[in-house]
């Protein structure tokens, strides 16, 4: 029996807490790939996020940024905070509706008499009570404060979903940036890797004609030189090929830091579009695209609303109530060998309705309104500052990006003439008509004319990104709550 009441007892007190549970709800999310506690590196979590990439062997611009929209610590904070704004109005709708409150009271006391006299009177009391009731109020009137609170709330939930989107659009650019720059120190290694073997070839060919007498020693050095010099730029783009992959994997948000063996990037396309229309369509697209100023527009909805809201203390409240209660009392009476037991039971209901106005509270409300009307005025500017600085985006990334087409394309037709050089200096100096130091100055203008073509073309991708992300389109990005 002992262990059925304890039984009852905890099923009891689960329900009780299910009950909570669900009435409350319960906020629950993918935790993230990182343990924010731990103080090693060997306690991080990769299991769900390393499955992104399972099956990947060359990874594309498009695939890394759906990756990082999924994983990017800083874009799941900002789905979060939109949460939180979502929340915050609906608790304002809560102010509509009426508020129930239940309570219950139970206990007791005992109290001994004694008075010493001739009669010698003693007596006992034991009195038990309980007692339990239920009030209600409704707010009916308050000026109006709810409503525009509602509103307030409203637009900061779109200002904080704006906050995302334009996180996101950063995000998006950044991925970009980084990805390119990998790009860029993949061709760097290729181009110091065909320099050295261009540096070793002739070295071979050297050596040979040394030991046959035809040249000086000055010469076979020269090309053992410019091999290691060969090499230290390759060991330089190795180095930035890393540094590029922590920073992609950082922004894709993998605990590692790096990615699998097996992933691999694409080459760049050396193509140099330059199909651009009118700067003041992209103006337009901007203005009306742009996340952070519709983001500032409702910010200087949020204030106004909140300006109205401090209307509402000048107005009277008027209010709805209700009460009921119940008690009941046992009192036991013992002494002098008599006792008797008396009884109470008690019910009350009111209700009725109750209006209130503040009539001077040291001109605190004066001031709440002239502090709210000082947050709208600062919210305008913000919105012409957020306008300035998407025009100043949008014409600096325009003006970029033709530029940048332009360098790529006299690079691009540079590299095509050195390159025919390079080549007529080699047969040169191989059949003895030119010296050593003219190769050497032909081979050193092509590898600089190669790496400021393939910087010219990452440098051009990057325009076009900047003027994507300028605009805000093109973007790549997934809703946290799509699987």
């Amino acid at each position: 029996m002992k262990y059925n009441m304890k039984y009852k007892k905890k099923n009891t007190t689960l329900a009780a807490f299910a009950i909570v549970l669900l009435l409350g709800g319960c906020y629950s999310y993918p935790p993230a790939q990182v343990a924010t506690e731990a103080n090693t590196f060997s306690q991080k979590k990769k299991d769900s996020y390393s499955k992104l990439l399972k099956g990947t062997t060359v990874l594309t611009l498009f695939k890394a940024q759906r990756i990082a929209a999924k994983n990017n610590p800083n874009y799941a904070a900002a789905y979060h905070a939109v949460n939180a704004a979502k929340m915050r109005y609906y608790q304002a709708l809560g102010a509509y509706s009426p508020v129930v409150n239940a309570t219950f009271r139970g206990g007791g006391s005992t109290s001994d008499f004694n008075q010493k006299s001739s009669s010698a009177i003693a007596t006992d009391n034991t009195r038990a009570y309980v007692g339990g009731g239920l009030s209600a109020t409704w707010l009916l009137f308050d000026g109006l404060a709810r409503t525009m609170n509602v509103l307030a709330q409203r637009h900061s939930y779109k200002a904080e979903k704006a906050l995302q989107e334009d996180v996101r659009r950063l995000l998006m650019r950044a991925v970009a940036f980084a990805f390119y720059d990998i790009l860029l120190a993949i061709e760097r290694q290729r181009i110091a890797k065909s320099n050295m073997e261009f540096q070793l070839s002739n070295l071979k060919d050297t050596q040979l004609k040394f030991e046959a007498g035809a040249v000086p020693l000055s010469e076979v050095l020269n090309f053992k030189v410019e091999t290691n010099v060969a090499t230290v730029s390759q060991v330089q783009a190795e180095y930035e090929y890393e540094i590029s992959v922590y920073a992609l994997a950082r922004l894709m948000g993998y605990p590692d830091g790096n990615f699998p063996s097996i992933v691999k990037f694409p080459g760049i396309n050396s193509a140099t579009d330059d199909r651009l229309t009118s700067i003041d369509v992209y103006l337009d697209t901007a203005l009306n695209n742009r996340p952070d100023l519709r983001g500032f527009r409702e910010q200087l909805k949020t204030a106004k609303y909140t300006m109205y809201q401090s209307y509402g203390p000048f107005m009277p409240t008027v209010s709805a109530f209700g009460n009921m209660d119940y008690s009941s009392q046992r009192t036991k009476f013992s002494g002098s060998g008599s006792g008797t037991v008396n009884k109470f039971a008690s019910g009350r209901f009111d209700g009725g309705v109750q209006a209130e106005w503040l009539i001077f509270n040291g001109l605190a409300r004066f001031n709440r309104v002239r502090e709210t009307e000082a947050l709208v005025a600062q919210a305008k500017f913000n919105i012409a500052d957020s306008w300035l600085q998407v025009i100043e985006d949008v014409r600096g990334a325009y003006i970029n990006y033709v530029m940048r087409t332009k360098q790529a394309k006299i690079y691009k037709r540079t590299l095509g003439l050195v390159t025919k050089q390079r080549d007529l200096v080699e047969e040169e100096y191989k059949a003895g008509n030119t010296e050593l130091a003219r190769l050497f100055q032909a081979q050193n203008v092509l590898v600089s004319s190669e790496v400021n073509l393939v910087r010219a073309l990452v440098a051009l991708r990057k325009a076009k990104v900047s003027l994507n992300a300028a605009t805000n389109t093109n973007t790549i990005g997934v809703d946290l709550s799509v699987d």
